[in-house]
């Protein structure tokens, strides 16, 4: 799904990762946008698994049209990708760094 909070990635950390949850046969807008950024991606890759609802329209043109489209996601698949992603930022060196020095910091205001 497209909306403003994938811009948002511009300014993720570098250790974080972005979830497009479902392209709409825009394969390449936020892909590229994310390796730009040096931001790992990922996105619904099992169609079998994305179920659409009603009838999405354009707006303008009234004409049938992906990104108009309500969906429903296959909750496991949806786990799994949530799950891969959580595994991903966790293994990141530049994540366990951070993670280090925001302990260090907590720690040495305590004291």
């Amino acid at each position: 799904m497209h909306g403003s909070g994938l811009t948002h990635l511009l300014f993720l950390p570098d250790w974080a990762a972005v979830f497009e949850l479902y392209n709409c046969g825009d394969v390449d807008c936020y892909l590229d946008l994310a390796r730009l950024r040096g931001i790992k991606y990922f996105t619904w890759t099992k169609n079998d698994k994305v179920f659409p609802t009603g009838a999405g329209t354009h707006p303008q043109t009234g004409e049938p049209h992906q990104k108009f489209q309500n969906y429903r996601f296959d909750r496991d698949e949806f786990r799994r990708l949530v799950l891969m992603q959580v595994e991903y930022v966790r293994r990141n060196p530049a994540y366990v760094t951070e993670l280090r020095k925001q302990k260090r910091k907590k720690y040495n205001e305590e004291l």
